[in-house]
């Protein structure tokens, strides 16, 4: 059995995810937290600056309001297999006001993807959604399924509940570092500029008196600047490349490649 491609969190439910071969999830501007049982194969993170890979048997939290790329593997044995449950702002507001919690409230930090350690009754949850990879998860279900996880994880793990209970937008950073931290990722400036603290007016405003160029512009150049050094300092293959710095397929990159340095990224590449 074999999923269909789909985003990593689309909230609220539960999402069962099973490939049978490399599936690669790029430019995922996650929006809400979630807790992900990694049941077989494994599981690469790209975020900004740094690769980590999770392998099965982890259960993972998942931030909100970050980048990523994800890459899940098969197992030698059969297809990559996790569940994934999201959790809405309507959940959270919900268990916040059960718990009574009033302590303070703090963004999210790094890293955006961290292994938990694993209570007997989080792995018994986890072990409890397994059969619903056969069949669908009535709403209902999924809804109660979703705060009895959420329930469990608090227990678990209390030091979570500043990042789980806040709810305010991300507050405006540093726009020059986030930049040469993110210009890898295809997203829409209206997400840069939401992660940033900016409106999209007040981002590009910023952008050009630091840059002096086009959003657009600049990020362009910064990947194809990036895929030079990669295929000559680090000898990584074109084939390898392209998609690290952004770009969908290995003809555009060429073409782009090409344009800004006059010869093809075959030229340039060095291997050892």
């Amino acid at each position: 059995m074999k999923t269909e491609p789909a985003p990593l969190f689309t909230p609220p439910g539960i999402i069962y995810s099973r490939y049978a071969s490399r599936h690669i999830e790029t430019d995922q501007c996650v929006a809400v937290h979630g807790l992900t049982y990694l049941l077989a194969g494994s599981l690469r993170v790209t975020e900004a600056g740094h690769r980590r890979v999770f392998e099965a048997g982890s259960l993972l939290f998942t931030r909100k309001n970050f980048l990523a790329n994800f890459t899940k593997y098969p197992a030698a044995t059969g297809p990559f297999r996790a569940i994934t449950i999201v959790f809405d702002p309507a959940t959270l507001l919900a268990a916040r006001l059960r718990t009574a919690w009033a302590g303070k409230v703090a963004p999210a930090s790094d890293p955006a993807v961290a292994a938990l350690a694993p209570t007997p009754a989080l792995l018994q949850f986890g072990e409890s959604l397994q059969p619903y990879f056969e069949q669908p998860l009535p709403a209902p279900l999924a809804a109660q399924q979703q705060q009895q996880a959420l329930m469990l994880l608090l227990q678990a793990h209390p030091g979570l509940q500043p990042v789980l209970f806040h709810f305010a937008p991300p507050g405006k950073i540093d726009l020059e570092p986030f930049m040469r931290q993110h210009f890898r990722f295809n997203v829409d400036l209206r997400q840069l500029a939401y992660l940033s603290g900016r409106s999209l007016a007040s981002f590009k405003r910023d952008f050009h008196r630091l840059f002096r160029t086009s959003p657009s512009r600049w990020r362009y150049q910064q990947r194809l600047a990036e895929a030079y050094y990669l295929l000559q300092e680090e000898h990584q293959r074109p084939s390898e490349v392209y998609h690290e710095v952004g770009f969908e397929s290995l003809a555009h990159f060429s073409h782009a490649f090409k344009q800004l340095f006059g010869l093809p990224p075959s030229r340039v590449y060095t291997p050892h």
